[in-house]
């Protein structure tokens, strides 16, 4: 499960607003970039973060975690979207009717790759942000220093922390039905959905309780109750303007590929 973990780095000691700009500036980059070798390159800065903040084995755990469906856009991406030569179909040629269908081109491996490479450097960063930051800080800063209301800042990071935990509970119920012998395998895609209704079922109501339970301890906590006070300010010191410097740097590099036609597929 993905959740803060207290260490000495610099990526911790950055300010929670750099931190969310950076995983914008991200996002940007991915979408502004099509090439795979320049999405390896967006991912290769984040892997260079984690590093630096110490998170490294909790980032390669979460990338293998999502690469399913990474896979599942690149499946989808080499079956229909079909330019440039084509390699084979997955349906011969020679039968009847349906022969020729679902051809596998360059084009399609190509954007294939590009766009499962692009799933993967958009999550990338969030276990970044979430191991190095805490809620509370990412609520303050929100709520200070961008004047969000304070109800929809504590709706984000609680949504932020929500995923890990259910994402955690499906697997310890995942595990349970296992050990009872309860087969969830299999490539029958109805006999699949249908196996996996005993752990969705579960998960709803744990969602459920959790959601109770958050609320009734935000009630007993005096939430929204009178004027509300911090225990310690967040501070930019020099190192936030530095990743600053550096980000725009990155930015104005990623629209100038873009309008110079770099870091784009070109067929």
């Amino acid at each position: 499960m993905i959740e803060y973990l207290y260490k000495e780095s610099p990526i911790h000691r950055l300010h929670p607003l750099t931190k969310l700009g950076f995983a914008a500036l991200i996002m940007i980059m991915a979408m502004l970039l099509t090439h795979p070798l320049y999405l390896l390159g967006v991912i290769a800065l984040v892997v260079i973060l984690s590093v630096a903040g110490r998170i490294l084995k909790e980032s390669v755990s979460y990338l293998i975690t999502m690469a399913f469906f990474a896979v599942v856009v690149f499946v989808l991406q080499c079956l229909f979207v079909n330019k440039g030569h084509v390699y084979f179909t997955l349906i011969p040629a020679n039968w009847p009717l349906v022969g020729g269908w679902l051809p596998v081109s360059q084009g399609g491996l190509l954007f294939g790759t590009a766009m499962a490479l692009r799933v993967m450097a958009i999550v990338s960063v969030f276990p970044l942000i979430i191991t190095t930051t805490q809620p509370r800080d990412i609520v303050m800063s929100l709520v200070e220093t961008l004047k969000v209301p304070y109800d929809y800042a504590f709706m984000f990071t609680t949504a932020l922390r929500f995923i890990p935990v259910i994402i955690s509970e499906v697997t310890i119920i995942y595990q349970a039905q296992r050990s009872r012998a309860y087969a969830v395998e299999g490539w029958n895609p109805i006999k699949k959905i249908r196996a996996f209704a005993p752990i969705a079922f579960p998960i709803v109501f744990i969602a459920i309780e959790k959601a109770d339970r958050l609320g009734l301890s935000m009630e007993l906590r005096g939430y929204s109750s009178g004027t509300r006070t911090h225990l310690r300010k967040l501070a930019v010191t020099s190192l936030d303007w530095l990743f600053l410097v550096l980000m725009i740097v990155l930015l104005s590099l990623t629209i100038w590929m873009r309008i110079q036609r770099m870091g784009r597929i070109l067929m």
